[in-house]
């Protein structure tokens, strides 16, 4: 199980820069470094842990953004990789490559599928979400996931996955895995994920006692016990497009704990990932849906740096108080970011 960490360093001295990813894994990466050193020691104390999901057919090194901005704020961040649904560079140097072939349907069947079934239950939540019951929520809801079965299995699997990577982390004598241990405290875990990851974060607080938070990155909340409330803190960033914006409404509705649902204007599910930074072009996917074409870009219209910044600020923000007991600074107060929608529900109460 290929996994990848990133903690806070001690003094690095002539370290080196860590490169962003294998350029066999994303082709034309090989001359982008990231603020992060290889192989640092790591600095003194323990430091909680998050337990991070990428999305479906990505890459360990996706939100690497986000990896440094809250391992530079006294957090271990743990990226999980998934055997078949992803690529990964191996210990070794071996690439572990996406396995289209054992995947569920290829990325344009995928595409063709969530355009059929996604916008117009998006174009439902913007015009009569917040104005419809929960039996009718319930009742589109249910509708969608009982067309995307693969899907709710795929998540339960990472889940899986992301437990035994955190046994792992717990019991291997690999000394590289025990100087990161030393200085985790296995005590205070949250998770996060983007997309497909962001699913399985949620679902992480749903089923196990190990994780206290969680946050999902715009992924649609996958889960075969959907209709139970999520009772653990979370935090729902989803995105501001038309055909496929606005999917994390019912979950948030249907929270009994304490939960912040953020909509960022003007993004597209390919901002909540490093697509900000490395995307060299817009890519837009097209299909023919009852006679007319219609297209889904990857990037909203908001400015990449921008969106960057704001994820960083809405994570530290939200585990920093969950994780570390500190008052909020942001999801609590009213100076959001401008793009920044947000609503608040502290229990049964909501803003």
């Amino acid at each position: 199980m290929p996994c990848l960490c990133f903690y806070p360093a001690d003094n690095v001295g002539e370290g080196k820069r860590k490169p962003y990813v294998r350029p066999a894994i994303l082709p034309g990466a090989g001359a982008i470094e990231t603020n992060a050193f290889l192989f640092a020691p790591v600095a003194d104390g323990t430091f909680p842990l998050l337990l991070f999901n990428h999305g479906y057919g990505l890459f360990c090194e996706s939100n690497t953004v986000q990896f440094e901005e809250l391992a530079s704020h006294g957090y271990i961040v743990l990226s999980i990789g998934h055997g078949g649904g992803g690529s990964y560079e191996l210990p070794d140097g071996r690439i572990m490559h996406f396995d289209i072939g054992r995947a569920m349907e290829t990325p344009r069947e995928f595409a063709l599928k969530n355009m059929e079934i996604f916008p117009p239950y998006s174009a439902w939540l913007t015009r009569d979400g917040w104005k419809a019951d929960m039996d009718e929520h319930r009742e589109r809801y249910q509708s969608i996931i009982e067309r995307q079965v693969q899907w709710v299995a795929q998540s339960t699997l990472w889940r899986e996955d992301s437990l035994a990577a955190l046994a792992m982390l717990e019991s291997s004598d690999d000394t590289r895995v025990s100087l990161i241990r030393d200085h985790t405290d296995t005590l205070t875990i949250g998770a996060f994920g983007m997309s497909l990851g962001g699913a399985v974060s949620l679902g992480l607080a749903r089923d196990s006692d190990r994780i206290m938070a969680a946050a999902d990155l715009d992924g649609f909340y996958y889960h075969e016990d959907w209709e139970t409330p999520l009772a653990k803190p979370v935090l729902l960033l989803q995105d501001d497009s038309l055909l496929a914006g606005h999917l994390l409404i019912f979950p948030y509705l249907n929270a009994k704990g304490d939960v912040y649902l953020a909509t960022v204007k003007g993004s597209g599910q390919g901002n909540f990932a490093d697509f900000n930074e490395i995307l060299a072009e817009n890519y837009i996917a097209t299909a023919v849906i009852a006679d007319q074409n219609v297209g889904q870009a990857m990037l909203g219209d908001i400015d990449p740096v921008r969106m960057g910044a704001i994820l960083n600020q809405l994570l530290l923000d939200f585990f920093n108080k969950y994780l570390k007991g500190e008052e909020s600074r942001v999801l609590d107060r009213d100076d959001l970011p401008d793009e920044v929608d947000l609503r608040r529900k502290q229990g049964e109460e909501t803003e």
